[in-house]
């Protein structure tokens, strides 16, 4: 496994790229985590707690085909809700997309080329921010990626959850389903 995705797999609490700060002891805390079943493409997490500054996901994924990857808050499937970046690497070229039009009902975060597959894990860290305001649209990031044994993918995404209200519900959406091999869990950022 190339270095960069250990590190993923590692899930080191400074975050990816020395990000997020180390902080006081105990800055993270753990709110759930759950596998794949085999029959389903979404694991959600919802009644989250509000008493945290943001929110962290991590997650190592496999699924039963080729898909794509797409992150959705509480449960809102309306067209235009989303606004998304995604910068993508195979070793054989650059993908970019962005705007309204590819994630309006849903935030894609990597596997724009339908990467994510059921052999190799693909394994990210994803970062909602402040995530109880109800005065501001939301904010995400992604950095993930997957070795592949022949040609790593790594992605870059963010995006804009064009909406006021308090996030209280995420879900990690495949096109496929994810096997249970499949681990994904949820931190809660505190302040300083």
């Amino acid at each position: 496994m190339s270095p960069i995705l250990q590190g993923l797999a590692n899930g080191s609490v400074r975050g990816y790229g020395g990000y997020l700060p180390l902080g006081p002891s105990g800055a993270f805390e753990s709110i759930a985590s759950a596998t794949g079943t085999g029959a389903s493409g979404t694991i959600t997490f919802s009644s989250i707690p509000g008493t945290f500054t943001s929110l962290q996901i991590r997650f190592n994924a496999i699924t039963t085909a080729d898909t794509a990857l797409y992150v959705r808050l509480n449960g809102v499937t309306s067209s235009g809700s989303y606004n998304q970046h995604l910068l993508e690497t195979d070793g054989f070229g650059v993908y970019a997309v962005g705007g309204s039009g590819i994630g309006s009902t849903r935030i894609n975060i990597g596997g724009y080329n339908a990467n994510v597959g059921a052999t190799y894990p693909w394994t990210g860290i994803i970062d909602i921010h402040d995530y109880t305001s109800t005065t501001r649209n939301k904010t995400i990031r992604c950095f993930n990626g997957s070795d592949r044994n022949t040609s790593g993918l790594v992605a870059l995404s963010s995006g804009l959850f064009i909406n006021t209200a308090a996030v209280t519900s995420v879900s990690l959406i495949a096109d496929q389903n994810f096997t249970s091999s499949t681990t994904v869990s949820l931190y809660g950022i505190k302040g300083a």
